[in-house]
């Protein structure tokens, strides 16, 4: 079968109905590749797919009425497998995260963040929202609060329309890769404190995804341990020596 790809799976869909000419209820689709605009600008791929014409049998109902009833067969009904399951989930939970970025152009718009918004979703279990817009500071706001708040509010969405279970990150500027590398910074600092005093430090607190980097960043230092304390939304990180 031809192959076709696009910066989406529905692009590369168009882009094969449009060359064979046909309707979407004449085409046979295979999914070779789902897209995935990667993350930090790495592992990106396009969508492809292959598409064939389905040929549709003419029915003859005067012929279908004279045959006598033994001779009449049950049609079995298969059961779809693993695979098309999960792309049978993936395009009902792709279709909610595209009504999730207009949810959210919504919300930008009420805040006066004029922003583009570039979605992707590699799978079922991550979707990654960059927010292009010149008020980066307004989006993120003091420590991230305004940021992480609004990663947040997508999470709820999603799980509110039935898609659980998936991490969002939301971005603008490449925030979380730097902030990524602040909190490194800070947990390598503090550790080497705590190995030379022997006192455990307490952290500010931090969303959920903040402590995994801090607890991530410290896995190579043999003489500290890491662990997480209080009440969300409180809920800090306590570095102490092991």
């Amino acid at each position: 079968m031809p192959k076709y790809t696009g910066k989406n799976l529905e692009t590369a869909i168009e882009n094969g109905l449009k060359d064979l000419n046909i309707n979407r209820k004449d085409a046979e689709i295979k999914i070779i590749q789902k897209p995935s605009k990667g993350f930090l600008g790495f592992f990106k791929k396009d969508a492809v797919i292959e598409m064939r014409v389905v040929k549709h049998k003419a029915t003859n109902p005067v012929k279908k009425a004279a045959q006598p009833v033994q001779s009449k067969q049950v049609t079995k009904k298969t059961t779809p497998t693993p695979e098309k399951i999960a792309e049978d989930r993936f395009e009902r939970n792709f279709a909610v995260v595209k009504d999730l970025a207009k949810y959210l152009q919504d919300v930008l718009d009420e805040m006066g963040i004029n922003a583009t918004l570039e979605v992707d979703m590699p799978n079922n279990k991550h979707v990654y929202i960059d927010c292009q817009t010149d008020k980066e500071g307004l989006l993120i706001g003091k420590h991230g609060r305004t940021i992480n708040a609004l990663q947040q509010l997508c999470e709820f969405y999603l799980s509110n329309h039935g898609v659980n279970y998936v991490e969002v990150v939301l971005d603008t500027a490449n925030y979380r890769e730097r902030r990524r590398k602040i909190l490194t910074d800070l947990a390598q600092r503090t550790a080497r404190d705590v190995e030379a005093t022997g006192q455990p430090v307490h952290l500010d607190s931090m969303p959920s995804f903040e402590r995994k980097q801090i607890h991530l960043a410290l896995e190579g230092f043999d003489d500290v341990l890491t662990y997480s304390v209080g009440n969300e939304p409180n809920r800090e990180v306590v570095i102490g020596p092991r």
